[in-house]
């Protein structure tokens, strides 16, 4: 099977000899996608969380219970602390497993430039892990508007996407940095840990968090600004606090973005490094 996967690999490789830039993405973007598609054991994970998050969205007595953009903000929310546990142990080994799966030679014969190559892994990935979120949102909106709430499935999308859709990019980059700079099995265990801190930890609380800012990783800022429904957490003072401004949150959702894409081209950087073997 191994050599059968690579003698495809090689095929490819001699395929993309002759594909341009946007064409290498799209194929690359696929690769990826099937790479991550076949990881069995984050699914394992993956699932039982997004059920967690579904049946708490739908029995919580925290969520709005409003029928409206405000459960589906909540319910997003949910997804947003719980699913990315699976993926904060699945992708340590993010910026390795091309050269380990033998998709090294098919993405050095790729015509695109190294930004681009990053792009595709990390878009590949992105759009498998986010989907069984938005799946499971728009489910939920089919529901509303069956109930009458017209607007509930594009809300539902914007939910997944603007709420969730960060807070898997994050995982997705701080998991990969961990493994460029830490042992695997290490790695896969203060990545599980950091993000109960990040989720669990409370502005109420002496210690430091990001809660109650605009680089609160469950969406508060979002959620309050674009579908009334109000933080898990307390705003905290400054100039990051939580407003509740449509504008407020464009600026959270902007400045979660970067911050992913700072950490996953940090942990590129890391990866590429000279190091002893781990």
């Amino acid at each position: 099977m191994a050599s059968a996967g690579r003698r495809g690999t090689q095929r490819d490789a001699r395929k993309e000899k002759h594909m341009s830039p946007c064409t290498g993405f799209r194929h690359l973007t696929r690769v990826h996608m099937i790479i991550v598609w076949r990881q069995r054991s984050l699914w394992v994970a993956a699932v039982p969380l997004a059920l967690l998050a579904v049946l708490l969205g739908v029995i919580s007595p925290a969520g709005p219970h409003d029928h409206g953009a405000g459960d589906l903000a909540f319910m997003a929310k949910a997804m947003a602390m719980f699913m990315p546990i699976a993926y904060m142990a699945a992708f340590t080994d993010f910026h390795t497993r091309h050269s380990r799966l033998g998709i090294g030679q098919l993405e050095d014969s790729t015509p695109i430039p190294a930004p681009m190559l990053a792009a595709a892994r990390t878009f590949g990935a992105f759009l498998i892990l986010i989907a069984p979120s938005l799946l499971l949102l728009e489910c939920a909106g089919t529901v509303q508007t069956l109930h009458g709430s017209w607007r509930a499935i594009p809300q539902a999308l914007a939910a997944g996407l603007a709420i969730t859709g960060p807070a898997v990019l994050t995982a997705m980059s701080l998991s990969s940095l961990l493994g460029a700079i830490l042992p695997m099995i290490v790695a896969r265990i203060t990545g599980v840990l950091a993000w109960f801190a990040l989720v669990f930890s409370s502005p109420m609380l002496p210690v430091p968090t990001v809660n109650g800012t605009i680089l609160n990783v469950i969406g508060d800022a979002v959620g309050t600004g674009w579908f009334g429904f109000g933080p898990v957490y307390p705003a905290t003072g400054g100039i990051l606090a939580v407003t509740g401004t449509p504008a407020n949150a464009a600026i959270s959702l902007i400045a979660q973005l970067a911050v992913a894409m700072l950490l996953m081209a940090l942990g590129g950087w890391c990866s590429a490094r000279p190091r002893t073997t781990r």
